[in-house]
């Protein structure tokens, strides 16, 4: 899976930008504010159809323009997204995608970014978005589980909320609910269990030491139990007038050699644990659909020193297309080859 070439229409700060990309190593550079994030944000636009920055299109749009609209070319396919004041269209070969679940993952990246560090802090619901973009950009059914459930927990929390609730309406909901869960729960199992495998000896590739990282999965039951802890949260469900169990509860933690993590690490062992996460991540989709991809890493070798840098570097799959950001190519420590993208002029070094 790679990028060729990138054209941005009216888009944060560009009205057009046209980059082309090597199948390898790119390294995008230029000062703060000049737009460097907004190029790797409109690819994750196409990959995730959302932005990881804002959730309002509108803030997509350049100023006193009525839409923005990225095109971008893959080695199997076309992209478009067009994003207006109140709508957005999605394209593959020129073909309207009526469904964002029929977009999603059809281009697949992996975003490495500064704030990442927010996942250890995050709320459940926060990190819980960032286990359901990743499993539903290389799986379509567990996409469509976690619609159709989501849809049936607005009904049922709007059955629970009236005065008296239809018994019997209820438990038609939680019927249609058990099929549903024990997807989610068996696409997150599989993808913890991947994650789980590679975690500890990518952390210590990276960082050059010995420690053991888990990720615990708190789920919300087994799935052979599923029908029975529907129907033992009825009573919790009558009293709080919503909906107390289900897999919108779940959630994960990092464990540092059996301690949680954030409580003890290191801001600097924090980021490597989020590193060696997103690299886990690229295993699980590599894994998954067999496919590897394209790897997106803004401003973050900066923070890392020359050492770390190499390894980091060094680990990366020769099969991967590689985009970094950074505010110059001084301080960086790379032996490989590369397409030098400066905003103003492309060369290669």
């Amino acid at each position: 899976m790679l990028i060729k070439e990138l054209k941005l229409y009216n888009y944060r700060n560009y009205s057009r930008k046209n980059i082309t990309f090597d199948p390898k190593l790119n390294i995008i550079i230029g000062p703060n504010g000049i737009g460097k994030t907004n190029i790797l944000e409109s690819i994750i636009v196409v990959s995730n159809t959302k932005s990881f920055r804002t959730n309002n299109d509108q803030n997509l749009i350049k100023k006193d323009s009525e839409f923005s609209k990225i095109e971008l070319s893959s080695d199997t396919d076309r992209f478009k997204v067009v994003l207006g004041n109140k709508n957005r269209s999605l394209y593959i070969n020129d073909v309207l995608i009526k469904k964002s679940s029929e977009f999603i993952g059809k281009l697949n990246a992996i975003l490495f970014k500064p704030n990442d560090l927010e996942l250890f802090v995050q709320a459940p619901n926060e990190r819980r978005k960032v286990l359901d973009i990743e499993i539903s950009k290389v799986s379509q059914s567990y996409i469509r589980s976690l619609l159709q459930y989501n849809y049936l927990l607005k009904e049922k929390n709007r059955l629970l909320k009236e005065p008296e609730v239809d018994e019997m309406l209820l438990e038609t909901i939680n019927e249609q609910m058990i099929p549903l869960i024990k997807t989610i729960l068996e696409e997150r199992d599989y993808f913890f269990e991947v994650i789980s495998r590679h975690l500890s000896s990518l952390y210590n590739e990276i960082s050059a030491s010995e420690s053991e990282i888990r990720i615990i999965y708190k789920k919300c039951c087994e799935t052979a139990d599923i029908a029975n802890k529907l129907q033992e949260a009825k009573e919790k469900d009558f009293y709080y007038h919503y909906s107390t169990f289900g897999p919108h509860h779940d959630d994960y933690y990092f464990l540092m050699d059996g301690r949680e993590l954030n409580a003890i690490a290191s801001q600097g062992q924090k980021r490597m644990s989020l590193i060696a996460f997103k690299f886990a991540l690229i295993k699980y989709i590599k894994d998954k659909i067999n496919k590897i991809p394209i790897v997106l890493l803004d401003d973050i070798l900066s923070e890392l020193d020359r050492d770390n840098q190499e390894r980091l570097i060094g680990i990366m799959s020769e099969d991967a297309q590689v985009i970094i950001t950074n505010t110059d190519i001084k301080g960086l420590n790379i032996n490989k080859r590369y397409k030098l993208i400066d905003l103003k002029e492309e060369a290669h070094v």
